[in-house]
């Protein structure tokens, strides 16, 4: 009988070891609980402000408007008089594939500084390690009608007769004189989409900047040469641009 009851009692300890505690497993968490070994999926977090800057620059240099000082790879000397621009879908990531949209879509003007800054109230802190967004806007999204009622209507209207939608980006100055003007308009060319998604690292999301390399738009993989005829019907220059876009133009620090 006694070796009866002292199995029961070795079988209660063992199981009693071995039960796992459930609780939150995330130690950013204000609930974390440190002695658990399975996540019971209910953490809570202290709400913060998201703060994203849109920077931009050129040659490694912060942009200054409206001077023939830069010189594109292709030799050309240039000014930037307009940089006008769509990012549409910016989402926060965990690792554990968590995600969080911040803004649908943002348009930022480089001569209207409030753009250059979003400030997301209030979002609940988890452990965040990137941050998405799409240059322009997707097949979805590009439809006139989506945003008759955004800043950039009816300004950023691409034109029907090429695909229609909104342009996705608007760049523009001189080159070599200042009569001598281009236009680096960017957009669905006869409905094809050349918007693109960048993923980037974050490590603090109350304060991220969202870095824009003016030059990168004119190289790599890809010289693209400036031009005073109109490249929004050029489908080649489009798939040049997107995938100069793709590789290195923005950045986030």
């Amino acid at each position: 009988m006694k070796k009866i009851f002292l199995f029961f009692i070795l079988i209660f300890f063992f199981f009693s070891a071995c039960k796992k505690e459930e609780g939150c497993m995330d130690p950013t968490a204000t609930n974390y609980n440190s002695e658990a070994t399975l996540d019971s999926g209910d953490c809570n977090y202290v709400p913060v402000n998201v703060i994203i800057h849109f920077n931009h620059y050129v040659n490694g240099t912060e942009l200054v408007a409206n001077e023939m000082i830069y010189t594109n790879p292709s030799n050309e000397n240039y000014s930037i008089q307009t940089l006008r621009y769509l990012i549409s879908d910016i989402t926060l990531h965990t690792n554990n594939e968590t995600e969080t949209l911040l803004d649908e879509v943002h348009f930022i003007d480089i001569s209207i500084d409030s753009t250059l800054i979003l400030n997301i109230p209030h979002i609940n802190y988890k452990n965040y390690t990137s941050i998405s967004f799409t240059m322009g806007l997707d097949s979805i999204k590009n439809n006139t009608n989506l945003f008759l009622n955004e800043n950039f209507f009816p300004s950023f209207v691409w034109p029907e007769f090429l695909g229609g939608g909104y342009h996705y980006m608007q760049l523009e100055g001189d080159f070599n004189t200042v009569f001598n003007g281009y236009a680096t308009h960017t957009g669905a060319t006869n409905g094809v989409d050349f918007s693109f998604n960048k993923t980037l690292p974050i490590a603090d999301i109350t304060n991220i900047n969202i870095n824009m390399e003016i030059t990168n738009w004119y190289k790599n993989p890809e010289t693209l040469n400036l031009t005073s005829d109109g490249i929004m019907g050029n489908i080649d220059k489009q798939v040049i641009l997107q995938a100069n876009g793709i590789e290195d133009v923005f950045s986030v620090n």
